[in-house]
């Protein structure tokens, strides 16, 4: 009697010289097959891809995941590639580093983009230890391919990935990471992505059409330099929500254009936490790019370290927005650039400038005429926001030669001594307003409590907390209680979203024990009583 067993799969080391290597989904869960020369579809896992030589080879990579997912270690590869890209990927794939990984896209003599080192056209998930690292380089041509290129999403959670745009030898440098439609998230490592130089205009240091959201690790983005056109901006996305970590965001320079942004946002820009240094590029005959700039909706800063600075040749303003910029939080410097006509502001709104909270805000003015603080084309009247200023708030506004020409500092409340107490026996308290208020939470969006900060001004209470989602919740009973102590109104503030309720008609629809839940997720509100 004959007896036929199904090969096993097995685990295989695959050398890239040894020819093009292209991994699919295997029929069987947590297999894929590789196909190398003769070697068509092996059943292989833990697939592993190397170089047997150090120098690098022409030999490329493509992994189609299909409706699958794959997944490869990269240990030590080296390719450049003499057309196109050096590994492309499709569907979802993860790729795990090992050792340090270089891919070099081809070069081009026409206007072709597919010169990157890496082009995915589905999810692309890149993770490593802290000694991996990975290097994608875009080919050079007319105009310069991408480090990393992809028509989905990006996620990179560790190792160091550098990935640096080609030169556009007569048009547009590439960037370092270009993701279109999707989202880029990091969580990890370190990210170091330059855009290439361009004859008209350079490559952005990560440029994505979706959400950019970075949570952790370092990122380094720098944009490409131009001439005729722009310089790159550091990172253009249409929504940027930093929450951790440091970012250090430059634009490219100009000679005849403008100078990049250090962080261009069409959409908003959301920073609540980690250290953001943004810086617009130079430019020689036009004008310096924004350190910050929000089109269309509005630039948030709750909290983190913020120092962001326009850049030099006219009109480059440290934070830019043509919808309103709101800090509730952090530390936050911002300087504009120099011209020989204009100067740059420190600020700058086509709509208001909200400033509240336990904020620390510098803003100066670009010589020569520039403002600190440019609201609707006016200079902001600090007076006008004070009451709106939390415990330990202090904000400067000073001119180009750094002299203050407004300033308001609002003491932190001193705290009293347990033994002590008022005339009447009861405890001393703070003349400050209040953290905390019985009968009063705030929650993250898994249900969590989270500190707040709550200041009243007249009949308004005000609870604001450094969250994109969150939710103010409060008894009936407690409500009464402000009632009864004055409170009319109560506005909560979020980063991207406030809202201003009446008391009398929250007590009006519920009874004793119900409670009121005011829920905000980005720019939305909802509200329920029960």
């Amino acid at each position: 009697m004959l007896t036929t067993l199904a090969a096993p799969a097995f685990a295989k080391t695959w050398h890239i010289e040894d020819g093009n290597i292209t991994v699919k989904a295997g029929e069987t869960k947590g297999t894929n097959k590789v196909s190398q020369g003769a070697n068509q579809e092996v059943e292989d896992t833990d697939t592993i891809i190397t170089n047997r030589e150090d120098k690098a080879s022409s030999n490329t990579v493509t992994i189609d995941a299909g409706s699958d997912k794959v997944e490869v270690t990269l240990q030590d590869v080296n390719i450049k590639a003499d057309s196109g890209s050096a590994l492309t990927s499709k569907g979802d794939v993860t790729l795990t580093l090992k050792g340090d990984n270089s891919f070099t896209g081809g070069i081009s003599g026409n206007s072709s983009y597919d010169l990157s080192g890496i082009s995915s056209s589905g999810s692309l998930t890149i993770s490593g230890g802290e000694t991996d690292s990975l290097t994608a380089q875009g080919g050079s041509g007319e105009n310069g391919g991408d480090g990393i290129f992809s028509f989905g999403r990006v996620a990179i959670s560790g190792g160091t990935v550098n990935a640096t745009g080609g030169v556009g030898s007569s048009r547009n440098g590439g960037s370092g990471i270009y993701s279109s439609n999707s989202s880029v998230t990091i969580s990890g490592g370190t990210v170091n992505a330059a855009g290439g130089n361009g004859n008209f205009s350079g490559g952005c240091g990560i440029y994505n059409s979706g959400s950019l959201i970075i949570s952790d690790g370092t990122v380094n983005a720098t944009g490409g330099n131009g001439k005729d056109g722009y310089g790159g901006y550091g990172i253009s996305s249409s929504d940027v929500a930093i929450s951790g970590g440091t970012v250090n965001a430059n634009g490219g320079d100009s000679k005849d254009g403008y100078g990049g942004n250090g962080i261009s946002s069409s959409s908003g820009v959301a920073i609540s936490d980690g250290t953001v240094n943004a810086n617009g590029g130079d430019s020689k005959n036009g004008s310096g790019g924004s350190g910050i700039f929000s089109f269309d909706r509005v630039a948030a800063i709750s909290g983190g370290t913020v120092n962001a600075n326009g850049g030099n040749g006219g009109s480059g303003d440290g934070i830019r927005s043509f919808a309103p910029v709101a800090i509730s939080g952090g530390a936050v410097t911002a300087n504009g650039g120099s011209g020989n006509s204009s100067g740059g502001n420190g600020i700058y709104s086509r709509n208001d400038i909200d400033l509240s909270g336990s904020l620390e805000l510098t803003a100066k003015a670009g010589s020569p005429n520039g403002k600190a603080l440019s609201q609707k084309g006016s200079e902001l009247d600090l007076d006008t926001i004070k009451d709106k200023l939390g415990p330990g708030a202090k904000v400067t506004a000073t001119d180009a030669d750094g002299k203050v020409i407004d300033q308001i500092p609002i003491p932190r409340p001193v705290e009293p001594e347990e033994s002590s107490s008022s005339s009447d026996g009861g405890s001393a308290a703070p003349s400050a307003p209040a953290f905390s208020l019985p009968g009063l939470t705030v929650t993250d969006k898994d249900g969590q409590r989270i500190s707040y900060t709550s200041t009243q001004s007249g009949n308004t209470l005000t609870v604001c907390v450094g969250r994109l989602t969150a939710s103010f919740r409060i008894s009936l009973a407690a409500l009464r209680q402000l009632r009864a102590e004055g409170i009319e109104t109560i506005t909560f503030q979020t980063v991207l979203c406030s809202t201003t309720l009446s008391v009398d008609e929250l007590l009006a629809m519920g009874g004793e024990d119900a409670e009121a839940v005011l829920t905000h997720r980005f720019t939305d509100s909802s509200l329920t009583v029960g």
